[in-house]
Parts: C-alpha cells; structure tokens; sequence
C-alpha cells in the first residue's frame, strides 16, 4: 500500500511540474478605432468626424466609437518536442456610431456591401475574434522565448441605418455577417523575472501581396511569487492591430490601438 501511495505521488509531481503548465489572464483594452473602406475615389472612414462637412460627395464617415472591450486567453504547455504549445484567445471588438454623411457603392472586407449615400447614419459593427496561436517554447538563461504561427478569425456583424440621401428614405440599409481569417507568424519573448517584475513582447505579423495583418504588444508583468503551484500576475501595456485587405478596387483598413490591463495565473 506504502509503494502504490509513493508511485501515484511521484506521479502526479511529474504531471504537476513536467508534464503540462498551464497559465490563463482576463482583461480589459482600449481599442481606439481608426482606418477605412475605399473604392476607388469613394472613401468611408470609421472614425474620422472632420471628413463629415467638407462638401465632397465621395467621402464619407461611419463616426465609430473608441470603446474598452474584454478578453480572455489560455495557455498550455508541454514537453513533448514535436508537438506544439496552443494558446487561445477571445477579443471582443463591439462599437457604435453617429455620421451626417456615409458615401455610398464601397465594400467593407469585400462582404458588406453601401448600396447608397446615407444621411444621419447609425453604424453598429461587432466583431468576435477567435485566436489559436501554435507555437514551440526556448528557455535560455535571460528569457523565455516562444515562436510559431496561428489565425485570427474574425466573426462580424455590421449595421447601418440611415437616410437615403436622394429619396429620403429611412431604414436599415446594411445588415450583413461576415468572416476574415487573418493568418500570422508569432514571436513572444518575455524577460526573467527581477523582483517579480518582467517586460513582455508579442508580435504576430503577416503579408501576402497587398494584404497584410500586423498585431504588436508590449507590456509589463508583475509575478506574485507564492508558496504552492499558483502564482498570480498583473499585467499592463499597450497593443497595437492593423488588418488590410484588398478584393478587386474594394480596400479595407482597420485598426485598433490603445492600453490595456490584465490579471491572470500561472498554474
């Protein structure tokens, strides 16, 4: 009985320290708002309010939001050489906005389709991100190093109700889901921790043709060091994410930028 409680201790030692870690963060991020949908000399900004009155019939304005909008993630890591780590991630991209002028025959993402110019528009537009990120771990002696490759895949909904700006006609006038997946190749590298304080940095980046897809973090953690196989974090920093796309004479710019606070765990 003594060697069968000693072997499932050793086990379950090997399990808890070699075998998986686990660590998991929520937060909460400033995504201010900025880019826009273009066709050829038609322009629509997603914020941008100065456009608005300037008198030319070619470009127009969704007047989107800056907001603060939650996520949540989870890592997992194993010492099996060939297989890779997994990270997931949920974002979520949620505004809304007033505009005097939306030009009309532009495309947001090649899927939502302006038939016409708008007057006093309500724009709403949510976006779900769902993010795996695969990736292989190096520890050398100053940092903990992890590179690899993933998708973003966005899941969207945009809104727009308006005036018609010829007839006069107030309805809802664009409705439209739609899905981008975004592709990257992922690096992060985090510091050793100095007196439970290190500096992190992710970058996921790619670009095929004129289409490309940039997402830069860069933050500051503070460790809880703690008896027992929990230790807490708090995490601050800034993020920066760009998406552009092209399908035919239709480009699309997004961004989204701004600071950001975590608290996570580190199993």
């Amino acid at each position: 009985m003594k060697k069968i409680s000693l072997v499932l201790t050793l086990a379950l030692s090997v399990v808890n320290a070699d075998f998986l870690s686990v660590s998991a963060g929520v937060g909460y991020e400033q995504q201010k708002i900025d880019g826009y949908v273009k066709l050829k000399n038609t322009i629509n900004y997603f914020n941008n309010k100065s456009v608005e009155a300037d008198g030319n019939k070619d470009t127009g304005n969704f007047g989107l939001e800056d907001k603060n909008n939650p996520y949540v993630w989870v890592k997992f890591i194993h010492p099996v050489p060939i297989i890779p780590n997994i990270k997931l991630q949920y974002t979520k991209y949620d505004t809304s906005g007033h505009s005097n002028y939306i030009s009309g025959n532009v495309e947001i993402f090649g899927d939502v389709s302006i038939p016409t110019a708008l007057t006093n528009a309500d724009t709403t537009q949510t976006i779900n991100s769902y993010d795996v990120t695969f990736f292989y771990e190096m520890k050398p002696v100053v940092a903990d190093i992890e590179a690899g490759f993933g998708l973003d895949v966005w899941q969207g909904n945009t809104k727009i109700y308006g005036t018609e700006s010829v007839s006069g006609i107030r309805k809802t006038w664009v409705d439209n889901d739609w899905t981008v997946i975004l592709p990257y190749l992922y690096a992060h590298v985090e510091t050793i921790n100095i007196f439970g304080f290190s500096l992190i940095g992710d970058v996921k980046w790619a670009k095929a043709g004129d289409n490309h897809h940039y997402d830069y973090q860069g933050a500051i953690k503070y460790t809880i060091d703690i008896l027992g196989p929990v230790n807490p974090f708090i995490k601050a920093g800034y993020r920066y994410k760009e998406a552009y796309g092209v399908d035919g004479d239709n480009e699309t710019l997004l961004k989204y930028k701004g600071a950001f606070l975590e608290i996570g765990a580190e199993f």
